[in-house]
C-alpha cells in the first residue's frame, strides 16, 4: 500500500505545502511576526524569519526526496506545533486566521478547513517518516545548488521584509489607555463620543492582512447591537484606500490618517478600543474576534466594574 513511489508523492505534497506557506510569509515576515504576537506567543516573534526559512528548506528537501525520512519527521513535529498554536489562538483568543500562507491570501479559510488540512498533512508526514525505506543516496549537485540559491534569496527577502513595523512603540498601550477617560488620551483628537452610548474604535492599515480579515467581524458589532457605533481609523496610501473601498462593502465611516500619525496612537495594527461612558474599558491589540467572543470576554456588564 505504501510503496516508495506513493511515499514520495506524499512527501512532495507536504513539501509543496511548506514551500507555498514559507513563500507567502517571507514576502512580509513582519506581518507573520505580528500574527505570532496575536496568537499570544510574542516571545517567539523575533525568530519568525528563522521559522519561515526552515519551512522553505524542509519543503525543498521533501519535494526533491532528500533524506525524506528525516525531514518528514521534522515536518510532522512542526505541523503538530503549528496546529496546537492555531487551536490555542482560535479557542482562547478568537483568531480565525491561521496565517498559513501569509500575504498570498487576504481572506483566510475557515478554521474547520484549516484544521482538517493540517490533520491530513500530519498524517502524510507521519506515514512517510514511519514507512519510507532507510537508504543512502547521493544528492545530485544541481539540486544542492538550486536549494542554496533559493535559500540565499529567501534569506535576503526575509531580512528585507522583517522590518520593525512603523507602528511599534516602546510605551505600554494599557498604561496609556485602559480605564482612562477618552478625553485624557490621544484618541480624543480623532474620536467624539457620547456618555450614553458604547463604541468600538478600530485602528487598522489598508495593507495589513490581519486587519482586513477582521473587517467582516467588525461589521457585525453594530448589526448585533454589541456596540452602538463603530468608529474606524485607517492608515495607508491612496491606492490602498481605493482598493479597500472596492473590495469591502462597509456601512461605517472610516477616518484616514497618515501612517506617522497612526504610530502615535497604537503600538500595532489592528487594535480596537471598547468605549463606554466616555471611558476606555477594553483594548484588543490583535485581530478582532467575533462579537460573540467579545461579549464573553469584554461584555459591558463585566467591564463596567473594572
Amino acid at each position: 500500500m505504501f510503496d516508495k513511489k506513493t511515499l514520495s508523492i506524499y512527501a512532495f505534497i507536504v513539501g509543496a505545502f511548506f514551500i507555498i506557506s514559507g513563500v507567502g510569509k517571507v514576502i512580509d515576515t513582519a506581518a507573520f511576526s505580528q500574527l505570532i504576537t496575536q496568537y499570544g506567543l510574542g516571545i517567539f516573534k523575533m525568530i519568525s524569519p528563522l521559522i519561515v526559512l526552515i519551512e522553505i528548506l524542509i519543503g525543498l528537501f521533501l519535494i526533491f526526496s532528500i533524506y525524506p525520512k528525516r525531514y518528514s519527521f521534522i515536518s510532522f513535529v512542526l505541523l503538530v506545533i503549528f496546529t496546537i498554536s492555531f487551536a490555542y489562538a482560535y479557542f482562547e483568543r478568537g483568531i480565525t486566521n491561521c496565517g498559513c500562507f501569509g500575504t498570498l491570501k487576504y481572506s483566510s479559510l475557515s478554521p474547520a478547513f484549516s484544521f482538517i488540512r493540517n490533520f491530513i498533512l500530519i498524517f502524510l508526514s507521519f506515514i512517510v517518516w514511519i514507512k519510507y525505506p532507510k537508504e543512502k543516496t547521493e544528492t545530485e549537485n544541481w539540486k544542492i545548488y538550486f536549494i542554496l540559491g533559493v535559500m540565499c534569496l529567501a534569506i535576503f527577502v526575509a531580512g528585507y521584509t522583517f522590518r520593525i513595523p512603523i507602528f511599534t512603540k516602546p510605551n505600554k498601550i494599557n498604561e496609556r489607555y485602559l480605564n482612562k477617560p477618552l478625553g485624557e488620551t490621544e484618541l480624543s483628537k480623532y474620536v467624539t463620543t457620547s456618555k450614553d452610548s458604547t463604541y468600538l474604535v478600530f485602528c487598522f492599515s489598508y495593507t495589513c492582512p490581519h486587519c482586513l480579515n477582521s473587517i467582516e467581524n467588525l461589521k457585525q458589532y453594530e448589526k448585533s447591537k454589541t456596540v452602538d457605533r463603530i468608529i474606524a481609523i485607517a492608515s495607508g496610501e491612496e491606492k490602498d484606500k481605493l482598493a479597500f473601498n472596492r473590495n469591502f462593502d462597509i456601512d461605517f465611516f472610516v477616518q484616514h490618517l497618515p501612517s506617522e500619525t497612526m504610530s502615535t496612537l497604537v503600538n500595532g495594527v489592528p487594535t480596537a478600543f471598547f468605549i463606554k461612558q466616555d471611558t476606555i474599558f477594553a483594548i484588543i491589540p490583535s485581530a478582532l474576534p467575533s462579537y460573540v467572543l467579545f461579549k464573553k470576554f469584554y461584555s459591558p456588564k463585566d467591564t463596567s466594574n473594572q
